[in-house]
């Protein structure tokens, strides 16, 4: 099976692969099996695979598993910014999130990164889930170790006037804010068995 990380989505086959009698009223009533599962870092049951639903409002969020063989397709949101004439071509290339992926993705960056959020869910769907003036944001998958100032060109061209970003930073053992690592000597590391404090996102031992 393809590699599938934390933020990627998901499709299953059936709404029977997912235990919606167990979910908030809204699943039942807004979510189907032609819609994506987002993908969490939470630890999972043995063959199985945290996910989250989203719903129509901002606040309508839920997590559940799922059976790793029910899934029937997988998108990397590395794929959603991977094609600038794609993104051009998108029915939202006015919104300014669109906008700020555009300017990134004209740069060759030396890791692989994607967009996540309802930006990501927006694209990957084609229903707007994401705000004009909604926060932007965007995840560096980077599994080798990096110094600060190594992402210092990738957060200057992502600040642009035209819409608030989020950068985070995803590494073996988990995920940080990129903010908070130039703020900071130390950094909360989002893992899958709980947030931890750390000089090294990339400490093997963790």
């Amino acid at each position: 099976m393809q590699i599938i990380n934390p933020h990627d989505f998901v499709w299953v086959g059936s709404n029977n692969d997912v235990p919606v009698e167990s979910l908030p009223e809204w699943v039942r009533s807004q979510w189907n099996h032609k819609l994506p599962l987002t993908v969490y870092r939470d630890k999972a049951e043995d063959n199985k695979l945290t996910v989250a639903i989203r719903g129509i409002k901002p606040h309508q969020r839920v997590t559940t598993q799922i059976n790793k063989s029910a899934i029937t397709h997988i998108m990397n949101v590395e794929s959603l910014v991977t094609n600038s004439i794609e993104l051009q071509r998108s029915m939202f290339i006015a919104l300014p999130p669109i906008q700020v992926l555009l300017l990134i993705s004209q740069h060759n960056w030396p890791w692989k990164w994607g967009v996540t959020g309802s930006c990501a869910y927006t694209l990957a769907t084609d229903i707007q889930s994401m705000l004009a003036d909604g926060d932007l944001d965007v995840v560096i998958r980077c599994p080798t170790r990096q110094q600060k100032e190594d992402f210092a060109q990738f957060a200057i061209k992502a600040n642009t006037p035209y819409c608030p970003i989020d950068i985070y930073v995803e590494t073996p053992k988990g995920g940080f804010s990129l903010a908070e690592w130039f703020k900071n000597d130390l950094v909360t590391l989002h893992t899958p068995t709980g947030n931890v404090l750390t000089a090294d996102p990339w400490d093997e031992n963790l």
